[in-house]
């Protein structure tokens, strides 16, 4: 119980230095690894999955059932466990698959060849066609990301200064890059495979991130003129105490299914819940521990909020 009244009544404003300091620290040590594991270009410090790299495409039909588990078993078998593999519709009703490795020898690729003919019979007539392929797709795909996290950026930014005031938006773009970069520096410090899972994840990670900071902002809106007598940082903290049962509410239940998905989840589905478990959490943190402090420091500098943040010092001296 004293914990929960401790939660409820903590100065979150006044330790506004050590939540920015926590931040610090976090990026820093992302941003040191991506440097370091790209040899100075912070775009190479990710450990890219195979639709970011060049290597090769094999387009295969067999003529017995296969399982998608089943084919996976025998391409790993072969040394390839990080192969993308997708079970595509034949219209001959046959199983058809399409694996992607890194680049393979001619050697690699008769053995990996044998051992799926001996195993599900690939069709003699065009059952297994080769091509090597670039990282096209993977450039488009981060091409298209940075384009839209951008754009998203720049509405987010457009939206909440229209809402509410151009100092909430400023703390709201503050958190969500906040929150994008620590999710990319968590995954270099991990060296975790990043794909095009991950991506899709991190822009989903705005929207939540976005929603989280709103719920705070939209309550010190609300509270701005009803407590307009108090310092600006105690109001923030009396929003704050207001808005903490919903927002650890939504995390909670949020968080729920991604972490089954993490846990349970195939190959594909634990990239994406990865991603979003660590922006989630950053999410949650950033709305409280971000947004608002940064809010908290560009409204304290209007003459009326220094005036009663300078009594309020006064009279506890």
């Amino acid at each position: 119980m004293n914990f929960f009244r401790r939660i409820y009544s903590f100065d979150y404003m006044g330790h506004k230095k050590w939540w920015f300091a926590l931040s610090a620290i976090i990026i820093g040590a992302g941003l040191i690894s991506l440097f370091a594991k790209g040899g100075g270009n912070p775009l190479k410090g990710l450990n890219y999955g195979l639709e970011f790299k060049e290597g090769t495409r094999i387009a295969v039909i067999f003529t017995k059932p296969a399982a998608l588990g089943d084919v996976r078993a025998v391409v790993t078998a072969q040394g390839h466990p990080d192969a993308v593999i997708q079970q595509v519709t034949n219209s001959s009703g046959k199983s058809s698959f399409q694996i992607q490795t890194s680049t393979l020898d001619p050697a690699h690729q008769a053995a990996l060849q044998t051992a799926l003919d001996q195993r599900f019979s690939i069709d003699p007539q065009g059952g297994w066609n080769l091509s090597l392929v670039g990282a096209t797709f993977g450039h488009q795909v981060v091409s298209s990301s940075l384009k839209a996290i951008v754009i998203a950026l720049l509405l987010i930014l457009g939206y909440v200064t229209f809402r509410f005031q151009w100092k909430f938006a400023v703390g709201a773009i503050a958190a969500e890059l906040h929150d994008l970069l620590v999710v990319v520096g968590i995954y270099s410090l991990t060296g975790r495979e990043v794909t095009t899972a991950t991506i899709a994840a991190v822009l989903t990670i705005l929207g939540y991130s976005l929603y989280d900071t709103v719920i705070v902002f939209d309550r010190i809106r609300e509270n701005q003129p009803k407590l307009s007598r108090m310092p600006y940082g105690d109001m923030v903290n009396a929003s704050i105490w207001e808005t903490l049962t919903r927002s650890i509410n939504t995390t909670m239940i949020v968080l729920l299914p991604v972490v089954c998905l993490l846990l349970f989840g195939g190959a594909t589905l634990k990239d994406f819940a990865f991603a979003l478990l660590v922006g989630i959490l950053s999410g949650a943190y950033s709305s409280i521990f971000v947004a608002s402090p940064i809010l908290t420091l560009l409204k304290e500098r209007e003459p009326q909020y220094r005036k009663l943040k300078l009594a309020a010092r006064a009279d506890e001296s």
